[in-house]
């Protein structure tokens, strides 16, 4: 805070001072003043209408301030003064990833490739783009670059054996998923996509036994507590069912595929009370719920004549 008090006194000697003045924002942001840095960085930005690094800078806060769209037209601005800057790029494309404009965050990342191919974390965005278009055969080649770089990179390694999977080389990817779990036991999703495998090689046991360990390490994982039930169902084991469920639910009340689930073990129980309470949870919170609204209705109007 002393660093703050000695540059705000120093902009009151030197009001025009802008290097100061960006240099005391960048300070207020280190310690979380974000609305404070912007503000500063709003003076900035009209006294410098064409500094890209103020647009830069700008860029970061309303990062930090969740204002996403903002953020990025001020990095397209900022490129736009400096169509050189791989760092307005980088930041860049990385929101138009989050935002889900891959391609136009493809277009950045080759650019910055093209300017150092040893840039491991656009190579590792890359791959992980490609993998999302299901360009399995690009996404492979650039993450097998990002690892040539850096062996460790648990995640790269991840989305290396996504893409093996989906060209149908499951041994490899197997392997791979069991190098992420090595390096990093805590990976639920690793776990979670050697259940899938499993599954779709038709080794249920091996397949619950990986999704346990999913749900051990995140409990709220829906996806993987679902997938469990529907293999427990299918061998009408609905007390195990029934264990997991009231545990979900009571832990996720407002996910209404749980209390749905759970609605329907009690519709096999013959516990019409229980049956209605967990089909009324349901439609509670039916925007949550992604199964057939329709034949929820159906169900509702069934018990309730």
């Amino acid at each position: 805070m002393s660093n703050i008090q000695e540059l705000q006194s120093k902009i009151k000697e030197n009001p025009n001072d802008y290097k100061l003045i960006e240099e005391y924002a960048i300070a207020l942001s280190d310690i979380g003043e974000n609305e404070e840095a912007y503000k500063s960085f709003m003076h900035l930005k009209n006294v410098m209408p064409d500094n890209h690094i103020v647009y830069y800078n700008l860029g970061i806060i309303l990062e930090k301030l969740k204002d996403i769209d903002t953020a990025i037209m001020t990095y397209e601005k900022a490129l736009e003064l400096n169509p050189d800057s791989s760092d307005v790029m980088y930041n860049l494309a990385n929101l138009y990833i989050k935002v889900n404009k891959l391609e136009q965050a493809e277009k950045l990342f080759l650019e910055i490739i093209n300017n150092d191919e040893e840039d491991e974390n656009s190579l590792f965005y890359l791959g992980q783009i490609y993998s999302k278009l299901k360009k399995h055969d690009l996404a492979i080649e650039y993450l097998e670059k990002a690892l040539s770089l850096n062996i460790d990179d648990v995640i790269a390694k991840f989305y290396l054996a996504y893409s093996y999977k989906e060209i149908g080389k499951v041994d490899v990817a197997i392997n791979l998923y069991n190098e992420v779990i090595e390096q990093s036991p805590d990976y639920s999703w690793a776990y979670y996509n050697l259940a899938m495998i499993s599954l779709e090689m038709g080794d249920e046991d091996k397949a619950l036994f990986y999704l346990e360990r999913t749900v051990r390490l995140n409990p709220k994982d829906i996806e993987a507590i679902k997938l469990s039930v529907k293999i427990f169902m299918k061998h009408k084991k609905f007390s195990i069912v029934e264990k997991i469920l009231k545990g979900a639910v009571s832990d996720m009340p407002l996910e209404a595929d749980l209390s749905y689930l759970l609605a329907q073990v009690y519709k096999e129980l013959e516990n019409t009370e229980k049956y209605h309470k967990f089909l009324m949870m349901t439609n509670e919170n039916i925007s949550t719920f992604t199964g057939n609204v329709d034949i929820l209705n159906e169900e509702l109007a069934s018990v309730n004549k």
